[in-house]
């Protein structure tokens, strides 16, 4: 493991724990939402929850990019997966939308550590020479989503014995325990590959860094609103606005295979954002919706993979926790912002485009993308 051949060997990469710590994506994104409108909350509640949850990454990111750097990433991520376990069980237990704030802001704690640890971990296995490896570990975070995916159908059988928020709190201990469990297959560390990588590009970070705020900005503007927009304007049932996500699925397997560390491709998946947000908005049907949201997922996976892949190249090795980790806050603090405001929008969809806009002007003055 000492040597740079064997930090190129996209062979030795270890993410089963990370494929088990994505897994209650798909519980929160999916299935949150709903729970706060049991627990008497609404739009502004649900944004607010997501916004808490952007802002706690936003809040530990440097911290978690320093932890990072100077304990290791195996370290780090079995302090993220104790503390995404807590919050699941806090979700568990909990009773009120309070209770939901502080659950999602200590996942977003956990969040913070997971990911900066694995994508300093991709990095320091050849993230530089390959930069496929970053795809391989976007899709292992949307098998991890997928699998957790099961509990959508779960929590919709249980709601007919127990009701929907009885249900929804009996998955959230079954996600805390699968996070300890996921702590038993942590890779071994590997900051010590990092040092063959020693030049530090200020500029050209900073540019890329830029585009990750402006891309979570756009995000959080209409993102947590789908289900609540697809549930009032079709009158829908809960699960019947999460079916209409399942076409997109294949767009995380499949569109960060497309990503690569250049301006065209990033541009590419902006542009087919804007375009699937504007169908999004103006779609009659929920089947059409569900199209548009398709293209819009390929969308986000391409250009959000692609950044992944550049920072690499313009950050020294012995930087590299604490550089994804201003990369990312960034990217939470755009989503951050978007999410609180976005309860407050007459429109969830066609707001995101003003920061889409700026993102695609501002990628080309970065010259050296």
């Amino acid at each position: 493991m000492g040597s740079t051949s064997s930090a190129t060997s996209t062979s030795r990469v270890n993410l089963r724990a990370y494929v088990l710590f994505s897994a209650p994506y798909s519980f929160v994104v999916f299935l949150l939402p709903f729970y706060v409108f049991e627990l008497g909350g609404g739009a502004p509640e649900v944004g607010a929850a997501y916004g808490l949850y952007a802002l706690a990454t936003v809040l530990t990111r440097l911290v978690s990019g320093g932890f990072v750097d100077l304990a290791g990433r195996r370290a780090a991520l079995g302090v993220g997966g104790a503390a995404l376990a807590a919050a699941m069980a806090l979700l568990g237990l909990s009773s009120a939308v309070q209770h939901v704030y502080a659950a999602l802001f200590l996942a977003g704690v956990a969040s913070s550590l997971v990911n900066v640890a694995v994508i300093a971990y991709v990095s320091d296995l050849g993230g530089v020479e390959t930069p496929q490896l970053y795809s391989k570990m976007r899709v292992a975070a949307a098998l991890g989503a997928v699998a957790g995916g099961v509990s959508i159908p779960a929590a919709y059988l249980l709601s007919r014995l127990i009701g929907y928020a009885a249900a929804f709190r009996a998955l959230a201990f079954i996600f805390a325990a699968a996070s300890l469990v996921a702590l038993a297959f942590l890779p071994p560390e590997t900051k010590h590959l990092a040092s063959r990588h020693g030049k530090t590009h200020v500029a050209m970070a900073a540019c890329i860094i830029w585009l990750a705020f402006l891309l979570g900005l756009a995000l959080g503007l209409y993102g947590p609103q789908i289900l609540p927009y697809l549930h009032l304007k079709f009158s829908l049932s809960p699960f019947s606005a999460i079916l209409l996500y399942l076409p997109a699925v294949s767009a995380w397997l499949y569109g960060p295979r497309l990503a690569k560390p250049n301006r065209g491709v990033i541009f590419a998946g902006v542009v087919a954002m804007s375009l699937a947000l504007f169908g999004m908005s103006l779609s009659p049907s929920p089947y059409l919706f569900s199209l548009f949201w398709l293209l819009e997922s390929f969308g986000v996976a391409v250009a959000s993979t692609a950044l992944d892949q550049s920072l690499v190249r313009h950050v020294a090795g012995a930087y590299w926790g604490r550089g994804y980790g201003v990369y990312q806050a960034a990217n939470n603090l755009g989503y951050s912002l978007g999410a609180f405001m976005s309860g407050y929008l007459p429109g969830p969809f066609i707001y995101a485009a003003l920061p889409l806009a700026a993102l695609s002007m501002a990628l080309f003055m970065c010259r050296d993308l």
